[in-house]
Parts: structure tokens; sequence; C-alpha cells
């Protein structure tokens, strides 16, 4: 049997104010500004580990870390980013709660996966091999997203536990055998 193994976590928090980020971009060490979508100050952290995470700091006081691989990873992180951030700006909150917003989970079934046929099969799923090899879906119940690789491979996001991970892989890969889609 295979086993789920987690590539990413995000975690979220608030600093309870809103930020200056072109000042905190010039002032923090390792920041740069980012202007694409929804203008933000990403931080370069170090992690307990070789490698690194990186905070996301918006203009409405929310905070993100990201390339941890478990809540209490993301949550030390998110504290010394809290801290980091405190000292050029006295009023950020630093007590506020830091949650699991998303997890990313890879799983290698050891199938063959006909995505052709899936994507067929499957309403609203998105399969365009010219552009990405991967079938993208997105399941209601339980509600996760995949991207489904024709070696087996399955990326699982949209979850909030490795539970549901469990729980929304154990679902489509019983409809994939009962479909005929893997073998």
């Amino acid at each position: 049997m295979s086993t789920i193994k987690v590539e990413n976590v995000i975690a979220a928090s608030h600093l309870g104010k809103e930020l200056e980020l072109i000042t905190l971009a010039t002032e923090l060490p390792n920041a740069r500004y980012s202007s694409s979508g929804n203008p933000s100050v990403i931080i370069e952290m170090d992690t307990n580990s070789s490698k690194k995470a990186a905070g996301v700091l918006f203009s409405n006081g929310k905070a993100l870390v990201t390339g941890v691989t478990n809540l209490n990873e993301g949550k030390s992180i998110m504290l010394n980013l809290k801290k980091l951030v405190k000292k050029y700006d006295s009023k950020i909150n630093t007590k506020r709660a830091t949650k699991l917003e998303n997890m990313v989970v890879k799983e290698n079934i050891g199938m063959i996966v006909d995505l052709k046929a899936m994507a067929l099969a499957i309403p609203g799923s998105e399969y365009d091999p010219l552009r990405f090899q991967g079938l993208i879906l997105r399941m209601e119940k339980p509600e996760a997203s995949f991207i489904i690789f024709e070696s087996g491979v399955l990326i699982v996001t949209d979850i909030v536990s490795e539970a549901k991970a469990k729980k929304a892989l154990k679902e489509l890969k019983k409809f994939m055998t009962e479909s005929g889609l893997a073998s």
C-alpha cells in the first residue's frame, strides 16, 4: 500500500493591523516586494532543516508561511516572522492564532491512469496535454483538488488535514478503479 507524503503546508495568521509593504520590503532582511496579483512582501525564512520557507505579508495584515511540511513548523516560523516584523512596527500583534490554511500531499498509486478517458468520464475536469501533462480535478465531496498524472502520481490540495487528504484519495481511487480508469 502506498503512503501519502506532505509536500507543503500553508499556515495563516493576522498581524492585527494594516501594513506598509514598501517600507517593510526595504527594511526587512531577505525581503522583496511583489506587485503581481495581490501585492505582498515575500521574506525568505530559515527552517530547522536545510529547506527554506517563505513568509508572505499582505497590506491588510494577513500573513502566510509556506514551504513547511507540518503545522507546528508553520507556527514556529510564523512566530519568528511576527517577531521580525515587530522590530520594524511595534504595533504588530504577535498573539493571534496561526491555523493551517492549505496543504499539498502527494501519493503514487502504482497504477497507470488513462487521463484522456478520465477527462471524458468526469465533467468539469481539465485536461490539455499540450499545455500541461496532468489532469486537474476538483471534488466537492470531500472538498479537494487533484492533479493526476498518467504515471499514477496524485497531488491533492485544498485540504486542511492529512485525514481529509486520505479520505479524498480513497474516494478518487475507488472511482478510478470502479470506472476502469486506472490499471
